[in-house]
């Protein structure tokens, strides 16, 4: 791997650090199948009983079928109200996605695979910084950050390639730590 980072380091020699912003395939499939996967059991632990209750509130039907309906469809990002409702919910359940949802140990979504691969730090979340309906379709609208700190690079990627581990920003380990307190899977 590092392959870009080497290319910037040769291209621009007194660079130390850049960013990309990427987008984030596959958050809102894998949400909609983890809320089908608990419709069987009743309201999903995906959200704590006060978030469903705002949810209820704003869309006047049962919350875990409102929110699938909603997310399939994009029709929240036209509620003011829905849209601040669900930003610390979507924040932390894509920080999840992006952390600690593994494929062989490795993060699942591939775009995060590559930069962790390639020595970045997941660094920032970024909500509606897509706002096109392919990003909403694709991750309800949020991007993420990966900064590439060039003296860590190399170290990074090792790390995740060695022992799996992410290095993330406190931004990323904050919503991480939210979802781990708040959600259940």
């Amino acid at each position: 791997p590092l392959c870009s980072s080497v290319h910037f380091q040769s291209e621009f020699p007194h660079m130390n650090q850049f960013s990309s912003l990427s987008p984030i395939p596959g958050f809102t499939g894998w949400l909609l199948g983890l809320l089908n996967q608990q419709k069987k059991e009743g309201r999903s632990t995906l959200l704590t009983e006060p978030e469903w209750q705002e949810v209820e509130a704003v869309t006047g039907g049962p919350g875990p079928e409102a929110l699938r309906k909603l997310l399939s469809t994009n029709e929240w990002v036209r509620s003011e109200r829905l849209v601040k409702v669900l930003e610390p919910v979507l924040m932390r359940l894509c920080a999840w996605y992006l952390y600690g949802e593994k494929h062989r140990g490795y993060a699942i979504n591939p775009v995060a695979n590559f930069h962790l691969q390639n020595g970045a730090t997941m660094w920032r979340l970024n909500w509606q910084a897509d706002t096109s309906p392919r990003g909403i379709t694709a991750s309800c609208g949020m991007m993420v950050n990966y900064r590439y700190f060039l003296q860590e690079t190399s170290g990074n990627s090792a790390t995740y390639l060695q022992t799996k581990a992410i290095a993330t920003s406190d931004q990323v380990r904050h919503l991480v730590s939210q979802f781990q307190n708040s959600s259940k899977l």
